[in-house]
């Protein structure tokens, strides 16, 4: 059993909070460039497969109550298989967290911070994921129980102030020049954002109730992939696909673009919120890290291996060389060809279906016993 214990509400506000910040901040664009004004439509496909990963991972948690991906792995697959799958994911957590941390400082000194060094924002933000992530998931989870309504307010505020300035002319014509493989090929970006919550795989287990962390989950995919939906919206209703796909943040210049009264130069505040949530995602993703990797070598004092895992995430966010290497090419060459069908879909679907297998000859089993008896 796990002594810290979380709620279903919590759940909500850890996936949610994770996935909206980074999500509308790096793959809005990339899905215009691809789907156009039908990007939309992209984001929406994302959306649905978003909330059917939390799905399958629900399932799994209900057939194996109270552990983790890296107790269920080998009992589903076997010793050697389930080690195989365990080490994939333990290499995605750090590659992952590396990748975020870069990505947070190539924003950072893109926007508010252009005289300052990279590794200065990098540094700092991991040490403050440090700090809540040694106090445990409890700790966590009650952050992001403050933080969640702040990061939700601060998208939705943004959104309703630029209502007026929505011209509907600019979402048509709907799938008239776009193929269904066009719109799948704009719906990965954002895919392999929103696939984040494969997280889920650590986070249940530490759920008081299960029923209302499965509700929490899918919930928080919900939001999530709807507010990015949109942001989507109104990013190309407002400027048009063919100057939004030329924004490196779409959805930053919408903010930039609200003039309501005395109500301008919203984005220093939109920026706060956005650290905010990625603050909630590393340390969700320093947690995985340190945490599953001291349960899979058998090390009862995980909180040690925080001091193991950070200064190799920030290794790992100095390799790539600038925001080309982090943000165009890592989810072109890594995250899309590889952790969107393997980390995401393929993995967690053998999971599931060979657990859902096991545990129907194990129920086929314990009913000819009786009567064997009998």
């Amino acid at each position: 059993m796990y002594k810290e214990k979380i709620s279903g509400n919590q759940v909500f506000w850890l996936i949610s909070t994770m996935q909206i910040g980074m999500t509308i901040l790096l793959t809005i664009n990339p899905s215009i460039a691809v789907a156009k004004q039908d990007a939309w439509i992209s984001i929406l496909l994302s959306s649905m497969f978003s909330v059917g990963l939390a799905y399958v991972l629900t399932r799994i948690s209900i057939m194996y109550p109270n552990e983790s991906l890296i107790s269920y792995a080998p009992k589903i697959m076997g010793k050697f298989l389930g080690h195989v799958i365990i080490l994939i994911y333990v290499l995605y957590w750090f590659t992952v967290l590396g990748i975020i941390l870069r990505q947070y400082g190539d924003f950072m000194i893109g926007t508010i911070l252009q005289l300052t060094p990279v590794i200065i924002p990098i540094i700092g933000m991991l040490i403050v994921a440090a700090y809540v992530t040694y106090a445990g998931i409890e700790v966590l989870a009650r952050c992001s129980e403050v933080l969640g309504p702040l990061i939700l307010l601060g998208i939705m505020v943004p959104l309703l102030l630029n209502i007026s300035q929505i011209q509907l002319d600019n979402l048509q014509p709907i799938i008239m020049d776009n193929t269904f493989s066009v719109l799948l090929k704009g719906a990965l970006p954002t895919a392999s954002f929103l696939g984040d919550n494969i997280l889920l795989m650590m986070i249940l287990p530490f759920v008081a109730d299960p029923r209302k962390g499965v509700r929490g989950a899918l919930l928080g995919s919900v939001v999530a992939g709807l507010f990015t939906l949109l942001s989507a919206m109104q990013c190309i209703a407002i400027f048009g696909y063919s100057t939004a796909s030329r924004q490196t943040y779409p959805f930053l210049n919408l903010v930039r673009f609200i003039s309501f009264g005395f109500l301008q130069n919203l984005d220093a505040i939109v920026v706060a919120i956005w650290i905010m949530g990625i603050f909630i995602k590393v340390s969700l993703y320093l947690f995985a890290a340190s945490y599953g990797t001291a349960q899979w070598l058998g090390v009862k004092r995980w909180r040690s291996f925080i001091f193991i895992a950070s200064p190799i995430a920030i290794i790992l966010s100095m390799l790539p060389r600038n925001f080309v290497d982090s943000s165009i090419l890592f989810p072109k060459l890594v995250a899309v060809p590889f952790n969107l069908p393997v980390v995401f879909i393929l993995i967690p679907l053998l999971l599931w279906i060979v657990a859902m297998i096991r545990n129907r000859k194990k129920k086929h089993s314990q009913k000819q016993q009786p009567e064997a008896t009998s």
